[in-house]
């Protein structure tokens, strides 16, 4: 039986070192407010990466990381128009270890009406 689940843990994929997948996420923003993606693990030191994808009217959008219950992570911040892509630096690894995070994101000016905004994102890069 030991032999066996030995085996069995010996046969076993690593674990990854980074949570790099892209996942999707949107907003709809209106004047300052604020949008979060859908909290993941980060689980290197590496920069966070963030796109978007489309933002309606011309609009820039600005993002940076915060930790599960919006704990400061020392992150830095990328302002983006439709079609770019980002890194963002932080220190959640460092601080915490492996740790969920989220990043915010919001207009870079005030509108009124409504900003529609998605793309896609990652914890490690």
């Amino acid at each position: 039986m030991i032999a066996i689940a030995a085996a069995s843990v010996s046969l076993a994929a690593p674990a990854s070192a980074a949570n790099r997948a892209k996942s999707p996420w949107s907003a709809y923003l209106i004047g300052w407010s604020t949008g979060d993606t859908p909290n993941r693990q980060k689980q290197d030191r590496s920069a966070g990466y963030i796109s978007a994808g489309s933002i309606s009217g011309g609009r820039a959008i600005k993002a940076w990381m915060l930790g599960f219950a919006n704990e400061d992570v020392e992150s830095g911040t990328v302002t983006l128009s439709s079609g770019q892509h980002g890194y963002v630096t932080n220190q959640t690894f460092q601080k915490y270890g492996r740790k969920q995070v989220h990043m915010r994101v919001q207009t870079t000016k005030y509108y009124s009406g409504q900003t529609e905004t998605s793309g896609d994102w990652s914890p490690d890069s």
